[in-house]
């Protein structure tokens, strides 16, 4: 059993994670910095209070990635989506294909929902990739799997995303 964090721990973790940390879940916010640091704090008190009763996890960083992230899923899920637009929409789909870079704030919007909606794994290593810029072997070392498996994995993880968003754009009647 691990033994409980101290306020040192806590306090170590904290200063060696925050920036690369704040980093992504900013990148995961749209741009809105309020929700940002609602995540990163929210995600802390988690840590604080978990890492003091079950100790501090083997990778604290990867811990507070995955409360982060679900904490903006559960955000996302909440929210709807502003009515969509075709611009927006070929922007979002485009971004998809071709490695997420958009201008359009909409098209962000249109790509954080369908990740939102990805399974957890699907959807981290497109973050990883594409927000993080994560190399793929980078990831394959993390993951422990072969480049040709992340990239598989990218693969089917953008196929998904872009179904997952074309399923939208149908429900809502908005022409590609």
């Amino acid at each position: 059993m691990r033994r409980s964090a101290t306020e040192a721990d806590v306090r170590r973790i904290y200063r060696e994670t925050l920036d690369d940390f704040y980093g992504v879940v900013s990148r995961g916010c749209e741009g809105d910095r309020d929700l940002a640091e609602d995540v990163v704090q929210e995600t802390w008190l988690r840590a604080v209070d978990a890492w003091r009763r079950q100790g501090v996890p083997d990778a604290p960083s990867a811990w507070l990635a995955t409360v982060a992230r679900n904490l903006l899923v559960d955000h996302y899920r909440r929210r709807r989506l502003a009515p969509l637009d075709e611009e927006a929409t070929a922007s979002a789909l485009a971004a998809v294909d071709n490695g997420f870079d958009t201008e359009s704030a909409e098209a962000a919007r249109l790509i954080q929902w369908g990740l939102a909606r990805l399974p957890l794994g699907q959807s981290r290593v497109l973050e990883a990739f594409h927000f993080e810029q994560l190399s793929v072997a980078r990831i394959a070392a993390d993951l422990r799997l072969s480049e040709r498996a992340v990239e598989g994995r990218l693969r089917r993880a953008r196929q998904k995303l872009r179904q997952a968003i074309e399923r939208l754009l149908a429900t809502r009647g908005v022409q590609r």
